[in-house]
C-alpha cells in the first residue's frame, strides 16, 4: 500500500511539464491561522513498578485545557497558473493552555485527579502537486462565471509534541507524534470578477509513508479571495478543517489520539 501510494504521488509530480508549469507564476502567501486543537488523548500507565501496563480512558482537549482558538502562522507558495500546479504549505502551530483541569484517568506518569495543563507544538508540512481536469464558463450579470477543477496529490509531514504537567510543574508526561502521510486530493474553484471561491478536499485512507497517524486521515479547506483590480495582490480569508488520528509510545507507554484542529485563516497572495 506505502509503494503504490509513494508511485502515485511521484507520477503526480511528473506530470508538472503539463500546460500548468509552462510559463508558471509564484504565489507567495502569508497567513495568520486562527485554530483550536480538538479531540482526544489517552496513554497507559504502570501503576505498580515493574508491574503490567494498564489501559486508561481517553481525556478530552477541553479537559486539557484546549479547544480555545490560537494564533499561529503559517505560509503557502503556489507554483503554477495559479490555480493547478505546485503547492507548498508550511504551518507552525504553537499552543499553550487556556486554563489547568483535572485528569479523569492515570496518564504516563501522571495520575487521576491531577491538575494538568497540555502545551501543543506541531510542524506541518504539505507539498503537493494537482492538475486542472475539467473547466467551463458560464455569465452572470454579463460578466464570466468560471468554473475549475483539479486533481492530484499530497505529501504531508508532520511532527507534534504534546506536553502534559502538573499544575506545580513537578511532574510531566510527553506525547510525541510524527510521520507522513499520502493524500489523494482535489480541488474546485468558482471565480467572478474579482471574487474567487477556492475549495480543497485530501482523504487519506491509511495510505501512511511510516510513522505514527494512523486511520482515516482528512483536511478540508475553503478560501475566499479578492483581488485589486490592476494589481498582483490578493486578500483572502478561509477556514481549515483537518482530522489526524495516530498511534504510537512515547516513554514506554503506547498512546492513542484521535486529534484535529478547526478553524479561520487571514492573508494575502502576493504575485511574482
Amino acid at each position: 500500500m506505502r509503494t503504490a501510494a509513494t508511485a502515485g504521488l511521484l507520477c503526480l509530480c511528473s506530470s508538472c511539464t503539463s500546460l500548468t508549469m509552462a510559463e508558471p507564476q509564484i504565489l507567495v502567501s502569508p497567513y495568520l491561522a486562527v485554530y483550536q486543537l480538538r479531540g482526544e488523548l489517552g496513554m497507559q500507565s504502570q501503576p505498580v513498578p515493574n508491574g503490567p501496563l494498564q489501559e486508561n480512558a481517553p481525556q478530552s482537549a477541553r479537559t486539557l485545557g484546549q479547544e480555545h482558538h490560537h494564533e499561529d502562522l503559517g505560509i503557502r507558495v503556489d507554483v503554477g497558473d495559479g490555480f493547478g500546479g505546485l503547492r507548498i504549505d508550511y504551518y507552525l502551530l504553537d499552543m499553550g493552555t487556556s486554563q489547568p483541569g483535572a485528569l479523569t484517568a492515570d496518564f504516563g506518569r501522571l495520575f487521576a485527579t491531577d491538575v494538568v495543563t497540555l502545551n501543543a507544538r506541531m510542524d506541518d508540512l504539505r507539498i503537493g502537486y494537482l492538475e486542472p481536469v475539467f473547466d467551463f464558463e458560464s455569465e452572470y450579470r454579463e460578466r464570466p462565471l468560471k468554473f475549475r477543477f483539479a486533481a492530484g496529490g499530497v505529501l504531508a509531514h508532520r511532527s507534534m509534541s504534546l506536553r502534559v504537567r502538573t499544575d506545580d510543574r513537578q511532574r510531566s508526561q510527553n506525547a510525541d507524534v510524527d510521520g507522513d502521510v499520502v493524500f489523494p486530493a482535489v480541488r474546485a474553484q468558482v471565480s467572478w470578477r474579482e471574487f474567487a471561491l477556492d475549495l480543497d478536499y485530501a482523504v487519506s485512507p491509511e495510505l501512511s509513508l511510516g510513522g505514527d497517524f494512523d486511520g482515516l486521515q482528512q483536511d478540508f479547506e475553503a478560501r475566499l479571495s479578492y483581488t485589486l483590480p490592476l494589481r498582483d495582490v490578493t486578500f483572502f480569508g478561509g477556514y481549515r478543517y483537518c482530522e489526524f488520528p495516530a498511534q504510537g509510545t512515547t516513554d514506554g507507554f503506547r498512546y492513542d489520539a484521535d486529534l484535529g484542529i478547526d478553524g479561520f485563516q487571514f492573508g494575502l497572495v502576493l504575485t511574482f
